[in-house]
C-alpha cells in the first residue's frame, strides 16, 4: 500500500491491545482521522514520546483498507509537543476540554483548514500564557462559527431589533436557538440563568468579528469570560444533546473566581 505524509494534532490517545495505541488526530487536510500505531507502547524510536495529546505531528501513514477501518500510523515526527500544557494543571484542563469539544463537533475524514488553524491558534495561545478562560471562550465560539452554529449577536432573536449593548441594558443567550434576547424581551424567571451583560455581549461580538491573529488583543475582565463560558456551554449541550465529560473540571476551575496556577509534578 502507499504511504501519505500529513500534519495533525493529537486529540486523545487510548491503548489497544498489548502494545498497540489508538489515536485520533485533527489533520489539515484530512480531518478528524482515528488511525492505530502498531507497536506504540515498546516503541524506542518512531513513537517514543511523541503520541501525547497536543502534540503537533507530521505523520507518515496508509490509508484504511475499508471505510470504516483506521489508518496504519507507521511514523511520527514530533513538529511541537507543547509541553507547558502538560505541566500547568488550569492549561492542560483547558486543552483537554478544546479537545474534547473538537471531537465532538466534527465527522471523521471531513477536513476544514480553518478549524485546524484555530486549534493550532488555541494551543499556541494557552503555551504562551494567555488567559486560558477567554482562550475557551473564543475557541468556542470560533468553532460554532465553523461547524455552522454561530450564535446570532446582532439583533434580538424575539422583537428583532439590533443588539446595541449599553448600561442598564442586560440579555440571555437562548440555547434552543443560538440568537439573544434583549431585556424587554427575556423572561425574568430565566434570566439568571445565562445572563449576560453589555460588555459579555461585546467580547463574544468581537470575538466573532477580529481576524484570528487579533485575537489575544482582547482582555475582558474575568467576569466576563465566566458568564460568555456558561451561555456557551448551554448552547452547546442543547446542539449535542449530551454531556461534555471535561465541562466538570473546568467548570470547577472557572466558575468561583480566577484560579491559581497549579503545577503538576512528574511521579
Amino acid at each position: 500500500m502507499t504511504f501519505h505524509s500529513t500534519c495533525g494534532i493529537v486529540l486523545r490517545v487510548g491503548n489497544y491491545a498489548e502494545s498497540d495505541k489508538l489515536v485520533t488526530l485533527y489533520s489539515e487536510d484530512l480531518g478528524r482521522i482515528t488511525g492505530i500505531a502498531k507497536g506504540a507502547k515498546k516503541s524506542k524510536r518512531r513513537f517514543v514520546n511523541k503520541l501525547e495529546e497536543f502534540s503537533l505531528l507530521q505523520l507518515l501513514y496508509q490509508n484504511p483498507r475499508t471505510e470504516t477501518g483506521l489508518f496504519f500510523i507507521a511514523e511520527a515526527e514530533l513538529l511541537h509537543a507543547h509541553l507547558t500544557l502538560r505541566t500547568d494543571y488550569r492549561r492542560y484542563t483547558t486543552a483537554i476540554y478544546l479537545n474534547e469539544l473538537t471531537v465532538r463537533f466534527t465527522r471523521e475524514a471531513d477536513p476544514d483548514p480553518r478549524l485546524f488553524a484555530l486549534l493550532q491558534w488555541a494551543l499556541a495561545s494557552l503555551e504562551h500564557h494567555d488567559d486560558p478562560a477567554k482562550i475557551i471562550v473564543l475557541f468556542h465560539l470560533r468553532l460554532l462559527a465553523t461547524v455552522g452554529y454561530r450564535p446570532e449577536l446582532s439583533f434580538c432573536g424575539s422583537c428583532g431589533l439590533t443588539i446595541t449593548p449599553g448600561p442598564g441594558h442586560s440579555y440571555r443567550l437562548v440555547p434552543g436557538s443560538g440568537s439573544l434576547l434583549c431585556n424587554s424581551c427575556h423572561p425574568a424567571r430565566e434570566f439568571q440563568v445565562t445572563r449576560l451583560s453589555p460588555r459579555t455581549v461585546t467580547f463574544l461580538i468581537n470575538g466573532q468579528s477580529f481576524a484570528l491573529q487579533q485575537l489575544n488583543r482582547l482582555q475582558p475582565p474575568y467576569q466576563t469570560t465566566a458568564e460568555a463560558m456558561v451561555a456557551l456551554h448551554a448552547y452547546t449541550l442543547h446542539l449535542l444533546q449530551q454531556d461534555i465529560h471535561s465541562w466538570p473540571a473546568v467548570r470547577t476551575l472557572y466558575a468561583n473566581g480566577s484560579p491559581a496556577t497549579i503545577k503538576i509534578r512528574s511521579c
